[in-house]
């Protein structure tokens, strides 16, 4: 598997003084996916990530683009190689039984890391299509809990040694507590990929039926509010600043939004204060 992270160096700037130092890096490479049913075989996209858990981002991003709706729909995943790139080719093979819909959801050119509907050929793929059930949280939201969150985030390996990578977990609800320590959290140099690596070992795993906090390292805009809908998050946590869309359409489907949550505040934008435990 690719090191998701490298080193270059480069001069620090402090005090007007220069110091050549070794500078870690996440690793941002291209990965082609390949859609192939019976006979036929075609490009799907090409998206910009950090290299790892790559079947997952697969997994997650066929899911949230309506291609499957479960992970049995895939018969295998087989990784290429492509040029001087180790590993960036992806073809997956899907069932026969299994209906195409790539109207709505089909790409082209490149999906850049940052920016999940670069490249897509029609304004219908906003429309939300939830796939999942919703499972609500039961745990109140308090102050320490989120405290414990911003901390199991923060530790995550990529994010902590180089600044340059977005984080997406999945706070496991078990009975009236949480279970950080047995979460599962992804990286990646795009917002939109580590969380559709979440989604995809998710899918894997237990066919996204886990309760849980959804928590995101950066800002919240509208198309992580849609896969969590598709999915059936109910509670979404960020560090960062959610956008108008992103607020309107957690509202729509009953999502408690949080954002710039930090360790002795956070602001609450949608759900009342009933969600809150501040006592």
């Amino acid at each position: 598997m690719q090191e998701p992270k490298t080193s270059i160096s480069r001069l620090k700037v402090k005090n007007g003084k220069t110091l050549l130092e070794n500078d870690p890096l996440a690793v941002e490479e291209p990965l082609q996916i390949r859609l192939k049913q019976a006979s036929t075989e075609f490009n799907f996209t090409i998206t910009l990530r950090t290299p790892g858990n790559d079947i997952e981002l697969i997994t997650g991003l066929l899911f949230s683009e309506g291609i499957i709706e479960k992970a049995t729909d895939i018969k295998s995943i087989t990784q290429q190689v492509d040029g001087h790139f180790s590993a960036n080719v992806a073809l997956v093979e899907l069932n026969e039984t299994l209906k195409l819909e790539l109207n709505n959801s089909k790409r082209q050119g490149v999906s850049h890391s940052g920016c999940g509907f670069c490249g897509k050929t029609s304004l219908n793929s906003l429309a939300l299509q939830s796939k999942r059930e919703q499972r609500p949280v039961s745990v109140k939201m308090s102050p320490s809990l989120i405290k414990d969150l911003r901390k199991a985030l923060s530790s995550q390996s990529l994010f902590s040694q180089t600044g340059g990578s977005h984080v997406a977990g999945l706070v496991y609800q078990t009975d009236k507590s949480f279970q950080i320590a047995q979460s599962p959290f992804f990286e990646d140099v795009g917002r939109h990929n580590a969380l559709d690596k979440l989604i995809g070992h998710e899918l894997n795993q237990n066919d996204l039926g886990q309760t849980g906090i959804l928590i995101l390292s950066g800002r919240i805009g509208f198309e992580l509010v849609q896969k969590s809908v598709i999915a059936g998050f109910t509670v979404i946590v960020a560090l960062g600043a959610p956008s108008s869309l992103a607020v309107q359409s957690a509202k729509q489907f009953n999502i408690a939004l949080i954002g710039f949550a930090k360790d002795n505040s956070f602001n609450l934008y949608t759900a009342d204060e009933s969600l809150l435990a501040l006592t």
